[in-house]
């Protein structure tokens, strides 16, 4: 081989190279798109943290390659309750519904967790969403749902936000291996089937087998 081809060659992985790395760097340092929320990865395998592992320990917050954190809260809508007042969002429950937005004590540092009345005025359901743009990946309001509440509220690693390490650092660092490289799957089922789901689709079984 010439050494005018060698040097073409050698030039090339190069360039190729510095492409990939700063492809890399501009994802780490800028933000997503705002309209990509939850956008669905482009491969079939993504980081993911397992809702029945997770301790909420607040690792997620400081070890992501990227800041703020790739890891978000998030609160179920199929399993909250849509209380008065919620664990996830205030510190003392005990504080009358009119007075909550004004005095209630905030789980998240943040106030990332937003309550809005949905129905039934004051006393009746109110919804429940966490404002991503305050959001750090604390897990604060999730530790509080899922210790005290309907564990409706959990941790994911938004796959429009990460960048798809080869070696996770949240991965590295989690003391209950929560965080798997697994399949991607629908963003609004994270937690898998529901109980309710199940039940039905076992009676449906049995019917049909009856039949």
């Amino acid at each position: 081989m010439s050494g005018g081809r060698r040097r073409f060659i050698r030039f090339g992985g190069q360039l190729i190279g510095a492409s990939v790395l700063g492809a890399t760097a501009w994802r780490i340092f800028t933000g997503s798109d705002p309209d990509a929320v939850f956008s669905q990865p482009k491969g079939p395998y993504v980081w993911r943290i397992n809702p029945d592992k997770c301790t909420f320990c607040a690792l997620c917050e400081t070890a992501c390659v990227r800041s703020p954190s790739a890891v978000k809260a998030v609160n179920d809508q199929k399993k909250c309750s849509y209380c008065v007042a919620c664990y996830g969002h205030i510190a003392e429950l005990d504080v009358a519904s009119e007075l909550i937005q004004s005095q209630g004590v905030r789980v998240c540092p943040y106030d990332a967790v937003k309550r809005r009345e949905y129905a039934g005025g004051k006393d009746g359901y109110h919804i429940y969403t966490i404002d991503d743009a305050k959001c750090t990946a604390c897990g604060k309001c999730a530790k509080r749902c899922n210790e005290l509440g309907t564990k409706s509220m959990f941790l994911i690693i938004r796959p429009d936000l990460c960048i798809g390490c080869n070696r996770c650092a949240i991965a590295a660092v989690c003391p209950e291996d929560a965080v798997e490289w697994a399949h991607s799957y629908p963003e609004d089922d994270f937690r898998g089937e529901y109980e309710l789901e199940q039940s039905l689709r076992g009676a449906g079984a049995e019917s049909g087998a009856a039949s």
